[in-house]
């Protein structure tokens, strides 16, 4: 179907035409259907039954307007006044304002619509759901702007949005997506209206583990979960480390090494300059000691104490003892370095990991609050975890980026043992990820999670917040396995609003002009290209209007629905009344 934009003077033309044409046919109609309703009540003779032949009649006088006529006429006015009025005063309010125009509407003809967004409407998501094996529609993304119809990811689509402060990232995404999941939910947060909206909702399906050790919802600890556990994984009957049928701790170096790579990233400030050999050093010591805390099966905290004191022999002989011979070793060789070129190694290490010393934190992470949260048991439940944290001093993103991290683990290792795929999808909120929960190589779970029906939804205020959180490359590789590209306003970065207008594309433009010779108008009509949105409009998009950039179709202008249009806005008001 070829779209052009036509130039405004034809534009005008054609509206006026087409104004003139329809006001013509809604005369010779209304008076066709007034003089035959006054001829039938009155039992005169009908009039021509040719619409146009009836107007010739009465313009040369051959039919006569009868006051029967008049008051059928009348009649017909206010009928026509009254139900104007009813539609006014009965139009939901929602849906009224679902189908306001805004500036940027005119182009939403110009991109994807109709047969381009089939798959993603409720009946193509679903049909999506069953080929996978499982049900329902994957998460809302809005309404497009062009049909009115509502927007669905599948359950195998990675979603990001990108949109500026006070643009509806949580009233119109993070509440419903949470409030979508099938099965098990994760959401992050830096305040407490995500847990408060959707938290008596959650409840209804499974139980709600809320990680708040900042206080971000005012929420006391009633479970924990210790770091270690994910290097030595707990057993569920006696609340120890499992062990190996040889007696030994069933820890991983492994594991060691990727928990201590993530608390690092998520502690270390974005865009901060590394230190090859320091910090290098610094997160192979966490990973010995963190491996050496868990085989001598002591509180995580115990390992900044150890910090402290780089003569104290525990971590080394308990690697020893749980055949962790090599690391021993190298943990005895750090050490041992000169005095300076350790304190460098250990004050480093100690700097990322200051939150072990707050004693509001640790007993989140230690035992003695309640049961302790299993990761692999949460993969397999309809539970809802909550990680909290705020930003900037004292935040503790790298706990939550740690928990998060231990939860996707134990989502994929599930999939994998049925047969690659979840047999419900599970669902992860990501709000505010680049400043409290910086995943490591985000984008590497973005490039196979969806096909393990493990979606994300990751929330970034800007572009340039994510390059500064995974680098440019990082950020790049992010928005490019992402199925489901979101851009919800609010940005002023002029690459980013560039790139964006690019994607969307152009569309033919008639331009018309006139010149005038010997007396003689000439008018040249000639097509050009033009983009779509510009970047000055992606710039300026009003709330209420976002760009869909779903892989393989268009970009969509949609409409978000906030949480209070949605089928579930009155038990969400009734939750936030409660917590009040």
């Amino acid at each position: 179907m070829k779209r052009t934009l036509d130039a405004t003077g034809d534009r005008d033309t054609l509206v006026l035409a087409g104004g003139a044409v329809l006001l013509a046919a809604v005369t010779a109609g209304g008076l066709w259907v007034t003089l035959h309703t006054a001829a039938a009540l009155t039992g005169s003779p009908r009039p021509a039954a040719n619409p146009v032949q009836l107007v010739v009649d009465v313009a040369t006088g051959q039919t006569r307007w009868t006051p029967a006529a008049t008051w059928v006429a009348v009649g017909l006015v206010l009928g026509l006044l009254l139900g104007m009025l009813a539609a006014i005063v009965l139009w939901p309010k929602g849906k009224g304002q679902r189908r306001r125009r805004m500036r940027p509407d005119y182009s939403a003809r110009y991109m994807g619509r109709g047969r381009d967004v089939a798959h993603l409407t409720a009946a193509g998501s679903a049909r999506t759901a069953r080929r996978l094996g499982t049900e329902g529609t994957g998460l809302p993304v809005g309404l497009a702007v062009a049909s009115g119809r509502p927007l669905f990811t599948s359950w195998e689509d990675m979603a990001i949005l990108v949109a500026g402060p006070r643009t509806q990232k949580t009233t119109a995404y993070a509440v419903p997506a949470v409030l979508a999941a099938p099965g098990a939910c994760l959401a992050t947060s830096n305040k407490r209206d995500l847990v408060d909206a959707t938290r008596t909702l959650r409840q209804t399906r499974g139980r709600v583990w809320l990680f708040d050790p900042q206080r971000v919802a005012d929420s006391a600890p009633t479970w924990w979960w210790s770091p270690l556990s994910y290097i030595a994984p707990l057993d569920p009957h006696t609340g120890r480390a499992r062990r190996l049928p040889s007696g030994q701790v069933d820890a991983s170096e492994t594991r060691a090494d990727r928990l201590a790579a993530q608390l690092v990233t998520s502690a270390r400030p974005a865009g901060a300059k590394v230190d090859a050999y320091f910090d290098t050093e610094a997160e192979n010591l966490l990973s010995l000691l963190l491996l050496g805390a868990a085989c001598a099966e002591v509180p995580v905290t115990v390992v900044y104490s150890w910090l402290t004191d780089s003569t104290e022999n525990e971590p080394v002989d308990a690697l020893r003892a749980e055949g962790f011979t090599l690391q021993a070793q190298a943990l005895k060789a750090l050490s041992r370095l000169p005095d300076k070129q350790r304190e460098g190694v250990y004050g480093t290490a100690r700097s990322l990991v200051g939150w072990l010393r707050n004693r509001d934190v640790a007993v989140w992470v230690t035992p003695g609050s309640g049961p302790s949260f299993d990761p692999v048991a949460f993969a397999r439940s309809t539970d809802t975890l909550y990680p909290l944290s705020r930003e900037g001093t004292g935040s503790v993103g790298p706990l939550v980026a740690a928990l998060t991290m231990a939860v996707l683990d134990a989502l994929e290792e599930a999939a994998t043992r049925n047969g690659g795929r979840l047999p419900v999808p599970f669902v992860g909120v990501l709000d505010e990820a680049a400043n409290i929960c910086r995943i490591r190589h985000l984008d590497g779970y973005y490039s196979h999670f969806g096909s393990r029906g493990i979606i994300l939804l990751t929330i970034l205020q800007s572009w340039a917040q994510g390059a500064e959180a995974w680098g440019d490359k990082g950020m790049d590789k992010l928005w490019s396995s992402a199925n489901a590209r979101i851009y919800g306003g609010g940005v002023d970065d002029a690459a980013f609003l560039h790139r964006l207008s690019d994607l969307i594309g152009t569309a033919p433009r008639l331009a018309r002009s006139a010149s005038v010779s010997q007396g003689r108008r000439t008018v040249t009509r000639t097509e050009q290209r033009e983009p779509i949105l510009t970047p000055a409009e992606l710039r300026e998009l009003p709330m209420g209007r976002a760009v869909l950039f779903p892989s393989g179709t268009p970009a969509v202008l949609t409409q978000p629905v906030p949480w209070w249009d949605g089928p579930h806005a009155a038990e969400v008001q009734a939750a936030l009344v409660g917590a009040a």
